[in-house]
């Protein structure tokens, strides 16, 4: 009896894949959970597993394909029979199939454990290929199995480190450079450079953003003085006792999160076509972490509302360092309802960033500089003061709400920063 593999739902907002490999050709023996095929969605990249045990009969959908979700992608055969109009995978394209020719003195240490019997040909071809010592990874997969992901996550660290060595060179080297050879270094053509896939993913997110939604800007500017003194008097001892700093996102996350509550039409997600709104029960903060120039991902924060000021803060941070480690799955990075983009880590005046779909809105957090501001004193006078201030910039869809709504959303979010009592969720 045959059985169809289809393209599985890889998470709530995903419609569609990308086949990036397949894992299994056709006469393999596969059992149940065996990774069959590597597939790209707009959100991750990931093994799937298969849910049958059979013999490979077909692969019915070619690599580098787009395939909507529900489409059959594979058939299993319990009975060992082998259709012969399925699709072959080209061994000349993918070579996972050609014995690997080593050298006696280049033999790669093979490692022997549960989780190597289940490693995929593509992940397996990777680890060889960059003499990777599979005992020192931390599977991410199913039941602790080394992804690909894993792999490459670890040789970019490993590389890093050697790149950081390889710099090392002395300022006598760098002055014997001649003008000769400066002047071929600035002569040299412009060169084409491949797209990551990363980046075109990025930049089909961002056209298909615009392209939706009407976007407006609008910002207010936030008095974070009596943050900034909070901060200052439990800088010491909240690093000691976290790990980590204590910035001014977890402050302004939790703001919005609050004002969120006042305002759940800013929670919500547009379906023009239908008629309707979406508003969510559940508030799951997005957070965009900046992967060293190298892309942007969106981690999410789910149910943030239940989570108090230390909480948020140690999400945040642990959700940037999973993130930047490659080894997040697909739940880590979908399901936001609303997006927080912290520029102003980078320096950032005024920013208006791009609303993250299915959201109808995202809050750019700009630099908190110090400013000289009017401020009234208790007795009624006016009185130059240095204050920390900030921009809070928020983009916001106008098929969904108007102008109004968007300023009092805004001015919700100043006033919690400016007159909470932080103190009291620190301690």
């Amino acid at each position: 009896m045959s059985q169809i593999v289809k393209m599985p739902q890889l998470g709530e907002t995903v419609t569609e894949g990308t086949i990036l490999s397949w894992l299994v050709k056709v006469g393999d023996s596969v059992q149940e959970d065996d990774p069959i095929v590597e597939i790209s969605t707009d959100k991750v990249d990931t093994e799937v597993p298969s849910p049958f045990s059979g013999i490979v009969s077909a692969l019915l959908v070619e690599k580098g394909a787009t395939v909507e979700v529900g489409t059959p992608l594979l058939e299993l055969d319990g009975n060992g029979e082998v259709e012969k109009n399925s699709i072959e995978i080209p061994e000349k394209e993918d070579n996972e199939d050609r014995p690997i020719e080593t050298k006696k003195d280049d033999v790669k240490p093979e490692i022997k454990s549960s989780r190597d019997k289940k490693l995929s040909p593509v992940v397996r071809k990777l680890a060889e290929k960059n003499n990777v010592d599979l005992s020192l990874i931390e599977g991410t997969g199913e039941g602790g199995r080394i992804t690909r992901k894993n792999i490459e996550a670890y040789i970019h660290s490993s590389e890093s480190t050697e790149e950081v060595q390889d710099v090392a060179v002395s300022n006598e080297d760098e002055s014997s450079l001649t003008d000769d050879n400066q002047l071929l270094e600035s002569s040299q053509p412009p060169r084409d450079q491949k797209i990551p896939r990363l980046r075109k993913i990025i930049a089909e997110n961002m056209i298909l953003s615009k392209k939706t939604s009407a976007h407006v800007m609008t910002s207010v500017e936030v008095d974070f003085e009596s943050i900034e003194q909070l901060r200052i008097e439990n800088r010491e001892s909240f690093k000691s006792t976290e790990g980590f700093s204590l910035t001014y996102l977890p402050f302004i996350s939790r703001a919005t999160v609050e004002s969120l509550m006042e305002f759940p039409v800013v929670n919500s997600s547009f379906d023009l076509e239908r008629g309707k709104f979406k508003l969510h029960e559940d508030i799951n903060l997005g957070v965009a972490v900046d992967l060293n120039q190298e892309g942007l991902l969106v981690g999410t924060i789910k149910n943030t509302d239940s989570y108090n000021l230390v909480g948020v803060a140690r999400k945040i941070s642990d959700l940037s360092l999973l993130l930047r480690s490659g080894k997040y799955d697909l739940n880590d990075v979908t399901g936001s309802t609303f997006t927080i983009s912290n520029n102003g880590s980078f320096n950032s005046y005024l920013t208006s960033p791009i609303i993250n779909q299915p959201n109808v809105a995202i809050l750019s957090a700009e630099s908190i500089k110090k400013r000289a501001v009017v401020i009234e004193t208790p007795d009624g006078a006016d009185s130059i003061s240095i204050r920390h201030m900030g921009l809070l910039s928020l983009t916001w869809d106008h098929r969904v709400f108007d102008g109004s709504t968007a300023l009092l959303f805004l001015n919700a979010i100043k006033d919690k920063l400016e007159k909470s009592n932080w103190k009291k969720e620190l301690h």
